[in-house]
This record gives C-alpha cells, sequence and structure tokens, in this order.
C-alpha cells in the first residue's frame, strides 16, 4: 500500500474492489489492526491505533471491530451458537439474551444454533462468522 488517504463512515457500507493482487486484504488488515503499517496513521474514531500496544489493540479489535474473513475462522468443536459467542465468551461477558434473538433471527439461523460448522451450508457459515 502507498498513499492511502480513506475516511470510512460509521454506519455506511464501503466496498473496497480491486484487481487480484491490489492489496484490498492488505488495506483490510491494516485498518483492523491484523497487520502493522511501516509509516502512517490509522484512526478509529479518534483512537489511532498504528501505536496500540498488543493488548489494547485486542481488545480494540474484540469489542469495536468485527471481522468476516473468506475463510469464516469458526472453530469446527463448537457449534453454531458458541461460535456467534465466543468473542464474548472470551471477554469474559454474557450475551444479552435479546440482542442474541435479534441476531439469530436476523441471518436466520435459529433452526442451526445447535450444529457444528460442518453440518451448516457455507452461506450458513458465513452468517454465523
Amino acid at each position: 500500500l502507498d498513499h492511502v488517504d480513506v475516511d470510512i463512515a460509521r454506519g455506511r457500507f464501503t466496498a473496497i474492489m480491486g484487481p487480484s493482487g491490489s492489496g484490498k486484504s492488505t488495506l483490510m488488515h491494516c485498518l483492523a489492526g491484523l497487520d502493522t503499517v511501516t509509516s502512517g496513521q490509522i484512526y478509529l474514531d479518534e483512537t489511532e491505533i498504528t501505536g496500540l500496544k498488543d493488548k489494547k489493540l485486542t481488545r480494540l479489535r474484540r469489542d469495536r471491530i468485527g471481522f468476516i474473513f473468506q475463510a469464516f475462522n469458526l472453530l469446527p468443536t463448537l457449534n453454531a451458537l458458541e461460535n456467534i459467542t465466543l468473542p464474548m465468551d472470551i471477554a469474559g461477558r454474557r450475551p444479552d439474551k435479546a440482542w442474541l434473538d435479534r441476531v439469530v433471527e436476523t441471518v436466520g439461523l435459529a433452526e442451526r444454533l445447535k450444529h457444528r460448522p460442518t453440518q451448516l451450508s457455507g452461506g450458513q457459515q458465513q452468517r454465523v462468522a
């Protein structure tokens, strides 16, 4: 990446498009704090993430950034519900039942929550992720 300057407004959908090898994934990894940059700055709201230490960056990613990877990264030993709540479990938090019910209903997974990733279609796995 070279000389990238982008603002993404909260609550807006933004598409990052380009040919294979053009740096789309690298840009996304940098914006999410998964990759480090050699120069420049990245801000999430008022927080500059390029200077954060690992623990603070991990907390920021866990609490403020959502990821859906191409490979989904679901844990095969967990069922759909456990994969959905895993980030909260790791953080020692319990999901709000009303919120969880709304998420599950919105993505149409209510009947598949006890299924493991290998028992789900690709689309269902993506919705779990």
